[in-house]
């Protein structure tokens, strides 16, 4: 076997020219992978998050309060844990044997105090190869027979190279020029410069187009640039694209060409987050925004239908266990596996939950962790698509599940949530890659690292080359890496880590035969060491760049677009002509219905004849809308208990302190969650006050009853009409008062009441009429807000803001304009016109005398209105 072996090999993407049997081509975690088959040391992976817990016990075994370590373990226990382990790891490549003398630094010291109980730390990458290097010197090389490195020896850490000599014919193949002509003189000079032999010096500028620079303000420009480059022009190409890739290859597709297969691993794929979303339903209060993405996530511990129910019910109504949930748990109980899909929510949902400054229980997230990593394994079959979306998420679970159960073995009772989160970071280090990025047959040569390009070819495109990753400094002070260094430990040089790198860089380069060409980023981003080096070489680089944007309409890149002509917005027309009449619904209205009708005729027809529905957005938001349902909720608890109208303001506010809690956790858990304490108090606040100052009214007044959400049938004229009256109060005399209630808006609604635009009680008022035989003796808006009612009419409540309508404004005249409202409406849509009326609406919008005035559609309702045109 003929090994090619680099540091940064196993970025390195396929398909290959020089691809043969028995002759792999591997990075670090390749080689050392094929040496433990070879040898039978081969065993299960283990997860980064397993070591860190077993790591973190050996911690606080040796804590005794005053390490260097205590203060941050009480503070970020798995992070520090973690951070100290890959400082462990890197002596121990280094050749650290876990030792340390009394003269050392403390920090040294007390790690090397760790150490001597730490052997039953999973193997990391070290402790691996301390193992192949033993078995190397017992059983010889076989099947290896050379071993090709790509990288100076001297760069791989020192356990490397103690394995290295266990191996034959070990040769260091450095990186030589392939190019030709003047490319080939730039890469001469280039390699150079970069190693140090030479000054920094210009060479003869490149006129051949063999070195060429492509830019762009745009990612899609140059995908379509490049999808049309390679079509037009087929040869043995490699794209690196070190960022983007993924980008790249969807735009290829959609453009003909082929997918190189570029992986983007993420923390973000849907998969992964099912475990950090479940989990996050242990704590209390319940963070609403979470709960709805749990239920609505395409992946959970249960039925996505099932979830999706719960979702709306929960944009409904802000919480859990209240009506609209209820309905919605009832109906999946009903449906197919009805009984254990409700077992399913009672175990996510409905159970106990534990407080965020006190920690959750370790049995209960091993619990949940176990019974989603079941859920995952189910899906572990079939489609080998899925198989490859779901198996990440398994080995996270498993990963977690393994460290939970390694510290219950340690004795930890309770994790913090930042625990938590960290412990489901370290199950995914680097995240999980889309199924669908595979190479597909007759793509183009591919890498991911400028390091792994060793290959030459006839044409090497470097995609997007920004901001490099350096080497990182050491971490520890020049003392104890003196300390080290006298325990024969080998550290890593950043300054030389540092010249590697730029060798490492120049490979792309090298490794073309006929044309270098490197696609910038869009402006703003950072030069790559690269582009600065090739500018300082050849004066002209930036000059004889071909921009793109520019280029797009001349004769070199005519084939590339086509040019697709501006055309205006098209005008707005004042009425829809249909061929036929359109017939309404014979359904009850409603006063919304009608408002709609009357003052934005399209809008009606869009969403109640027609039947559109915008697009649902399922979120809650603190909202006046919500705030409003909640109070509406309160008075409709407060009025329901039969005694209400004889207690003391202070009784009743004891009341709703003793209600707000299963009211808010129910409906209106968002005002519940971590920083909404401000809302939440203002919400309190505002029901108080209103509540107060409700029964005052009600006391002066000498209300005997008081109905909520009272509901009313009847008909305006001939149209069918129902309504529901917020408040309808009772007072001697058989006296009725219909109230409606708003949560803020005096100026607005007082003046409603002053000008005589109060249809939706005149309607009510009508309502009442119609099914009692006598009309409300006064009509009127409470403000919960402000705690402000106004009224129609005087000597009904003493304390009320007295806002009569004009004179010549009564119930009836409103009444009256409805109807000839309604007519003048109806009578358009029979004969099929439907009139488009704009929001910022004029007198001309107007219908004949005795109709009611045209107020345009509402700013809400701008999904619909976006349909009629008009906008920018």
């Amino acid at each position: 076997m003929h090994v090619t072996f680099g540091l940064s090999l196993d970025a390195r993407q396929g398909p290959s020219l020089q691809n043969s049997f028995n002759a792999p081509v591997v990075g670090r975690l390749g080689f050392l992978s094929l040496l433990e088959t070879y040898l039978g040391l081969a065993k299960p992976e283990v997860a980064a998050a397993q070591r860190v817990a077993i790591y973190m016990g050996h911690l606080q075994r040796h804590d005794d309060g005053t390490r260097f370590y205590s203060a941050s373990m009480r503070v970020d226990s798995v992070g520090t844990a973690a951070k100290l382990l890959s400082w462990r790891d890197e002596w121990l490549l280094g050749g650290w044997r876990g030792t340390a003398l009394a003269s050392h630094p403390v920090r040294l010291r007390e790690l090397a105090l760790v150490e001597s109980t730490a052997v039953s730390i999973p193997a990391g990458e070290a402790t691996r190869l301390q193992l192949v290097e033993e078995m190397l010197k017992k059983t010889g090389p076989s099947p290896i027979a050379s071993v090709s490195l790509v990288d100076p020896l001297e760069d791989f850490p020192s356990l490397w190279r103690r394995v290295l000599a266990c191996l034959p014919d070990v040769e260091v193949k450095n990186p030589i020029p392939h190019g030709e002509g003047a490319l080939r003189a730039l890469q001469e000079k280039a390699i150079l410069v970069m190693s140090g032999k030479e000054p920094l010096s210009k060479i003869p500028s490149i006129e051949d187009g063999s070195v060429q620079l492509v830019r762009t303000l745009s990612f899609s420009t140059a995908e379509h640039w490049l999808s049309a480059h390679a079509a037009a022009y087929p040869m043995d190409r490699v794209v690196l694209a070190e960022e983007h890739g993924d980008s790249l290859d969807t735009m290829l597709v959609a453009t003909g060409g082929v997918s190189c297969g570029f992986e983007n691993p993420s923390q973000l794929r849907p998969a992964l987050q099912a475990l950090g979303l479940a989990l996050e339903m242990c704590w209390t209060p319940l963070d609403v925004g979470r709960l709805v993405d749990f239920l609505a996530h395409p992946v959970g511990p249960f039925s996505r239908k099932a979830r999706s129910a719960l979702a709306k019910a929960v944009a409904e109504q802000p919480g859990i266990g209240g009506a609209s949930w209820i309905k919605a748990k009832n109906k999946i109980a009903e449906g197919e596996d009805g009984k254990k899909l409700v077992l399913e929510i009672e175990f996510w949902l409905e159970g106990e939950r534990w407080k965020r400054d006190q920690g959750v229980p370790l049995d209960a997230l091993l619990a949940r962790t176990d019974r989603l990593k079941e859920a995952m394994r189910r899906r572990l079959s079939g489609n080998p698509a899925t198989v490859a979306t779901f198996a990440p998420a398994h080995h996270q679970c498993a990963a977690v599940f393994d460290s939970l159960s390694e510290l219950s073995r340690q004795g930890v009772s309770t994790l913090m949530p930042r625990q938590v989160e960290q412990l489901v970071a370290h199950a995914t280090p680097t995240g999980a890659s889309n199924p669908g990025a595979i190479s597909q047959v007759g793509c183009m040569r591919s890498a991911s690292s400028a390091a792994a390009c060793i290959e030459p070819a006839d044409e090497v495109i470097w995609w997007m080359p920004s901001t490099p990753m350096l080497a990182q400094q050491l971490p520890w002070s020049s003392v104890e890496v003196q300390a080290l260094k006298e325990l024969n430990v080998e550290l890593r040089d950043p300054s030389k880590q540092l010249t590697a790198l730029a060798m490492q860089w120049l490979r792309p380069l090298l490794a073309a035969r006929k044309r270098f060409v490197m696609v910038s980023p869009p402006p703003g981003a950072e030069e790559h060491p690269v582009r600065q080096l090739i500018q300082k070489l050849i004066p002209d680089f930036e000059a004889q760049a071909l921009d793109l944007d520019a280029a797009c309409n001349s004769q070199f890149l005519g084939n590339l677009t086509e040019r697709v002509e501006s055309l205006p917005f098209p005008d707005v027309q004042r009425h829809i002509q249909l061929r036929g009449p359109l017939n309404l619904s014979t359904n009850s209205q409603s006063y919304t219905a009608l408002n709609e009708l009357f003052n934005a005729p399209a809008l009606f027809v869009l969403k109640r004849i027609a039947r559109l529905n915008p697009a649902s957005i399922l979120a809650v938001e603190e909202s006046n809308r919500l705030l409003g349902i909640l109070a509406h909720r309160v008075f409709e608890m407060l009025f329901a208990r039969a005694d209400a109208l004889t207690w003391s303001n202070q009784k009743a506010t004891d009341w709703f302190r003793a209600q707000a809690d299963e009211l808010l956790r129910t409906e209106g858990a968002i005002l519940l969650m971590q920083g909404a304490g401000i809302s939440l108090q203002r919400f309190q606040m505002t029901c108080e006050s209103a509540i107060g100052s409700l029964l005052d009214h009600l006391r002066g007044a000498q209300a005997v009853r008081v109905q909520t959400e009272a509901e009313f049938d009847g008909a305006l004229g001939p149209v069918p009409l129902t309504g529901k009256i917020d408040l309808l109060v009772e007072l001697p005399g058989n006296k009725l008062v219909a109230l409606d209630m708003k949560w803020r808006g005096d100026n607005y609604y007082s003046r409603m009441l002053r000008e005589g635009g109060h249809l939706q009680l005149a309607l009510y008022s009508s309502l009442v009429k119609q099914k009692t035989g006598t009309a409300p003796a006064a009509l009127g808006f409470f403000i919960l807000e402000s705690g402000a009612l106004f009224i129609s009419h005087p000597g009904v409540f003493p304390q009320a803001q007295l806002t009569p309508p004009p004179d010549n404004v009564t119930v009836e005249t409103l009444l009256d304009r409805a109807k000839a409202t309604w007519t003048w409406r109806t009578s358009q849509l029979a004969e099929g016109q439907i009139e488009v009326v704009p929001q910022e609406v004029t007198d001309d919008y107007n219908g004949p005398d005795g109709t009611l005035p045209v107020k345009g559609p509402s700013q809400w309702d701008r999904d619909y209105l976006v349909l009629l045109g008009g906008w920018e």
